[in-house]
């Protein structure tokens, strides 16, 4: 019995050793296999951090070139020098020279087009070695990773103003100032970047549709010369054709408004005038006097306004010509083109341009055929204020000229809408805080009594008179407040689109001409949250709510300044705005 116990004790003694060594080789081969994984584990996560800030690095590089062959060469040096500071070589005994391999690729729609977003995509692989797998035979390990970027493609239209106040070009002037500004934000896109260009006086003209030709743009900007007038919604408008023409709504929509001044330039199709009634003269003759062969205005007497009764041409503060005759006889006939203020915002009859062609594609109709003595309008084209009856309450883009939907209080809401309608502009003046002789006025109520005296208390045909409540074409500041209304208007307009979801950034030049400054006008057309101060404003000014922000709309950046030399940095600004990565 005792020998049969030993027995067993013996063969029990070997099946722990055989147990044990078995054990023993398992175990090994486990802290092999997991120093194996760990080391890969280890050189991939490395891997993945390097392909990541390569395909960032790549994605920044774009910008810095103006073609796409460049700009692919540029990326592929900067995936491989910033995967080189991240991933060394020899990293954690990884074998070789790690292999890097980046690409762009435009995305497209379900119908394969592009739809405006650009991939960014770094591939890179090393060998990673192996310790207990060399007993196997498996002496490395491939380990790969893939980073990648996307960046919207931006569509950019630059929407420039050349009026006169922006100065003559060579001359150190605003305009100059403009172009090198404009120049520069173009040399800071990249070549998978498109921009368009639309310059603007009384007539807005496309100049170049969204291009990948950087330099063919910057040579147009080169070329504009300044003059004339302010047709700022005509040019919002066509600048935002050329966006929904480009068909990319995935893109970075974005169209750029550069402006020194107030919007003036009404388009529209306007009613002739049919009845003899009030307005700021002088009559169609270059003396004052109407026409021999048509019918004379009465004999004046008595004042209106406080300013005598006249028909001659008295200059800048004109007279009132008491029941000036009409020229035309059909009321359901009209004058289509672009009516412009120009007398410096006057409230007083000063003069209107008209007509103008609003765009370069788009032009004027001036030849109703109730209409007599069309021939002095066409030798004297600021006489149109004689022949149309009133500015219409909308404008031929659509755009209600009394303003946009309120969402918010504000100094200038009235009737739900944030609007001009009772506004006198050349009033309130201010100054720079640095520089006393350089001030601006930025504008109040016209029913503030201090002005009761001032022009004729109203953008409006008097109550008695045939066009009652309707905007008076006679009158400057009535074609400055009817514009300033529907370029708010043309803003919401084209921030409701939901397919292309436009941005709109505005750059705001305070410093020139006769114009008055305006807190409001350029925040509303950008979305801007607030309204914030001018140069001109106290220290003590408090930025208030925008009364029309949209909540639903893209934001974009409103940017202003009084010193034409910072043009160059607010430009700059913008363009770190638009040109930005998501990962």
């Amino acid at each position: 019995m005792r020998m049969a116990t030993e027995r067993r004790r013996k063969n029990q003694r070997g099946m722990a050793i055989f147990f044990y060594a078995t054990m023993l080789i398992f175990v090994v081969g486990c802290v092999g296999l997991a120093v194996d994984v760990g080391t890969i584990y280890m050189i991939r996560a490395r891997l993945v951090a390097a392909v990541d800030a390569s395909a960032l690095a790549a994605g920044r590089a774009v910008n810095l070139a103006n073609s796409v062959a460049t700009a692919t060469t540029n990326a592929q040096n900067t995936a491989n020098q910033f995967f080189a500071a991240n991933f060394p070589t020899g990293y954690f005994n990884s074998i070789g020279s790690p292999s890097v391999t980046p690409t762009f690729t435009q995305e497209p729609d379900v119908n394969g087009n592009p739809n405006g977003m650009l991939d960014i995509k770094v591939d890179a692989s090393v060998a990673a070695p192996t310790y207990f797998m060399n007993i196997f035979n498996v002496h490395s390990i491939n380990v790969t990773a893939t980073g990648t970027a996307t960046r919207r493609g931006a569509v950019i239209m630059l929407v420039l103003d050349m009026s006169s106040s922006m100065g003559t070009r060579g001359t150190g002037s605003s305009c100059d100032a403009m172009v090198a500004a404009a120049q520069n934000f173009v040399g800071l896109l990249s070549p998978f970047d498109q921009i368009g260009l639309v310059k603007f006086d009384y007539t807005a003209d496309l100049v170049d549709a969204p291009t990948t030709n950087l330099a063919q743009v910057s040579a147009d900007i080169g070329a504009i010369n300044c003059q004339n007038n302010t047709a700022t919604i005509a040019a919002l408008d066509v600048a935002y054709q050329q966006i929904k023409n480009t068909g990319l709504p995935l893109a970075l929509n974005t169209i750029i408004l550069f402006t020194d001044g107030s919007p003036n330039g009404i388009t529209a199709n306007f009613p002739v005038r049919t009845i003899a009634d009030n307005r700021w003269s002088p009559s169609l003759n270059a003396d004052g006097t109407h026409p021999a062969d048509g019918p004379q205005p009465p004999a004046q007497s008595g004042q209106t306004y406080g300013i005598t009764n006249s028909c001659l041409d008295n200059g800048g503060n004109e007279s009132i010509c008491v029941q000036m005759p009409a020229d035309c006889t059909v009321t359901t006939d009209t004058f289509f083109g672009t009516i412009a203020q120009w007398g410096g915002q006057n409230s007083y009859g000063a003069t209107v341009y008209g007509f103008a062609d609003p765009t370069n594609t788009l032009h004027q109709s001036v030849s109703p055929a109730s209409c007599s003595h069309l021939d002095a309008l066409s030798a004297n084209p600021n006489q149109i204020r004689q022949f149309i009856a009133y500015i219409p309450d909308t404008d031929y883009y659509g755009n209600n000229l009394h303003g946009v939907v309120a969402t918010s209080t504000g100094p200038t809401v009235a009737g739900g809408l944030v609007t001009r309608d009772t506004w006198l502009f050349q009033v309130n003046n201010e100054c720079l805080p640095t520089d006393s002789t350089s001030c601006k006025n930025t504008g109040d109520f016209w029913t503030n009594p201090a002005y009761a005296n001032i022009g004729s208390g109203s953008n409006f045909f008097p109550l008695g008179s045939a066009y009652q409540n309707k905007f008076r074409p006679d009158q400057p500041n009535s074609i400055v407040a009817a514009s300033m209304n529907g370029t708010m208007a043309e803003g919401y307009k084209i921030r409701s689109d939901t397919t292309y979801h436009p941005v709109i950034h505005t750059i705001y030049l305070t410093g020139n001409s006769t114009d008055s400054v305006d807190r409001e006008f350029l925040p509303i057309v950008a979305n801007a949250p607030l309204i914030t101060a001018l140069p001109y404003d106290p220290v003590s000014f408090t930025p208030y709510t925008n009364p029309a922000y949209q909540t639903s709309q893209e934001t974009g950046k409103y940017l202003v300044t009084s010193d034409k030399n910072s043009l160059t940095s607010l430009f700059a600004q913008l363009a770190s705005e638009v040109l930005r990565l998501s990962h």
